[in-house]
Parts: structure tokens; sequence; C-alpha cells
């Protein structure tokens, strides 16, 4: 049944993606523990927002990722304890409270997203380039397609 094998495929292949032991340095010298998946994923959108000169706030977060508000407070409270983001209130409005990546948390991001890089790296050399250029467009396919059903839910 076509279901059955989309779903042990996909059951597989984000089971090996989410195993942290891929991602991690395995000479023990990467510095710290690489950041879990929600953590990165908040430190990858205020890397790309400060780049582009805006700043983000927990609601725009929440929006940008659809995790719940509680969830996204827990995962800045814990950026912060970290001393990778800071928080700060807006000037322009004192009631916006602007989210800032600190340079330690710019670094913690750059070191495992380099990891990741050096992975895409190694998955396109063994797929070959014109497997991966065919892949992407059915890859960002499924996941319009999972979004568009979400949209349909909430």
């Amino acid at each position: 049944m076509l279901e059955e094998e989309l779903l042990s495929v996909w059951l597989r292949l984000t089971s090996v993606i989410d195993n942290q032991r891929l991602a991690v340095s395995r000479s023990g010298q990467g510095g710290e523990a690489p950041l879990p998946f929600n953590e990165a994923m908040v430190c990858g959108l205020l890397v790309r927002a400060q780049e582009e000169g805006c700043c983000l706030t927990a609601s725009d977060l929440c929006r940008e990722t659809r995790i719940l508000k509680s969830q996204m407070n827990a995962i800045l409270r814990s950026l912060e304890r970290k001393g990778i983001l800071s928080r700060r209130r807006s000037e322009g409005d004192r009631r916006r409270i602007e989210l800032e990546l600190l340079p330690e948390g710019m670094a913690r991001y750059q070191e495992g997203h380099q990891r990741i890089q050096r992975l895409a790296s190694r998955l396109i050399s063994e797929m070959g380039e014109e497997n991966i250029l065919t892949l992407l467009p059915l890859l960002r396919q499924a996941a319009d397609s999972f979004d568009a059903m979400q949209q349909e839910v909430t």
C-alpha cells in the first residue's frame, strides 16, 4: 500500500535527521552540546532577521514556527539562561518586547549550522547533484501540501 510505504520512509527519514549523534562532531572538540531543534530553529530565524535589520518578538516567532506561545516562552527562557538571547523593550513601542541573539548565541548557532551544512554537502555528494535538484521541488511541494493541510485544521 502506497500510504504505508510513504509513512515508513517518512518516519525513517525524520528519525535519522532528528538523531543528535548524526549532527554532533565525533572528535569531541565540537564545543558545547548542539542546541535542541526548536532552539536552533528560533536562533536561525533571529539570525536572518538581524541580518535584514529587523527585530522579532515572541509572537512573530510563534506565527513563523507555529509553536504554541507557552512552548515558545519555554524555548526563549532556555535561550536566555544559556546566555544566547536577550529581550528588550522596543524604543518605538514600549509594549513590544524585541528579541536579540547575543554574540554567544550567534556563535553557537553558526557552529551547529556548519555541522548541518556539512551533512547536506555529504548527502549531495552521495546522492548526486542532479538527484538533489530533482528532489528539492518534490520536498517543497510536500511541505506546501502539509502547510495547506495544517491551515485547513486551524
